[in-house]
């Protein structure tokens, strides 16, 4: 039995219309960050520049920043049993889907974001390490994926509050992740309490191990805790919740 990753072509429509926003949402970032008072750029650490190329990384491998399995559909709509027969483990049923639907479009996001930024005179080199960042991005994807998990389970536990979670999900993934405005920008220094959550390591540390020239062992040692925490919770957690996602088909 061949278990294939792919991107439904009826979806096709909506990732351009996504794409769409994403460049748009890009430059209106752009914009906004151009504006900014030198004395709150110089209060937060970040130069213009950096914080431009922060804006364009994270929109370009912005689907990698917040990986969303169908597990949680899966649960909410009884067809998980079904999947649990397949001749594969369930992390990577999901896993290999969810990548193999999100790498295509992060790449040619990556490729129309660049040129939207050179369109834009934003630059695109980091002050950080390239071969950093790519180990920060893959542990960023392995915590990512653990969050979903954690998000599926929560649908279980509250009896198949599918909506719910969701809207909680959304706000953690877009705001207090970092993906959409740097922490450090956070008023009242919030931003240093929500360095330390597990949302910062799935977008805010690769994007700050690209942009800033110190740091990076700390926000990668910060991310690999959380990736082992994480998981080691998924597996308790999973196994507290068999009985009610059989009760739920699966």
């Amino acid at each position: 039995m061949r278990i294939s990753a792919a991107m439904p072509v009826s979806d096709t429509p909506f990732r351009i219309i996504g794409l769409g926003l994403r460049v748009l949402q890009f430059g209106v970032l752009v914009g906004i960050w151009r504006s900014l008072p030198a004395d709150r750029l110089a209060a937060s650490g970040l130069t213009v520049s950096a914080l431009l190329t922060y804006s364009a990384l994270a929109q370009a491998v912005g689907p990698l920043l917040n990986p969303q399995t169908s597990l949680t559909e899966h649960i909410a709509n009884g067809s998980l049993a079904v999947r649990m027969l397949w001749p594969m483990g369930v992390v990577s049923q999901f896993a290999s889907e969810m990548l193999g639907a999100i790498v295509p479009i992060t790449l040619v996001g990556a490729a129309v974001i660049s040129g939207a930024a050179l369109l834009f005179h934003v630059p695109l080199t980091g002050a950080g390490s390239p071969s950093l960042f790519v180990l920060s991005l893959l542990l960023a994807i392995v915590v990512g994926l653990a969050v979903d998990f954690w998000f599926a389970l929560l649908t279980v536990r509250l009896g198949n509050g599918i909506w719910f979670v969701n809207a909680i999900r959304a706000a953690c993934t877009s705001v207090i992740s970092g993906a959409l405005i740097p922490l450090s920008l956070m008023p009242w220094h919030v931003g240093r309490v929500l360095q330390v959550l597990p949302f910062a390591a799935m977008a805010s540390g690769p994007l700050r191990v690209y942009t800033q020239s110190s740091g990076a062992a700390t926000l990668l040692a910060s991310q690999a805790a959380w990736a082992i925490v994480l998981w080691a919770g998924v597996v308790w957690w999973a196994a507290k919740s068999r009985d009610k996602v059989v009760g739920q088909g699966g």
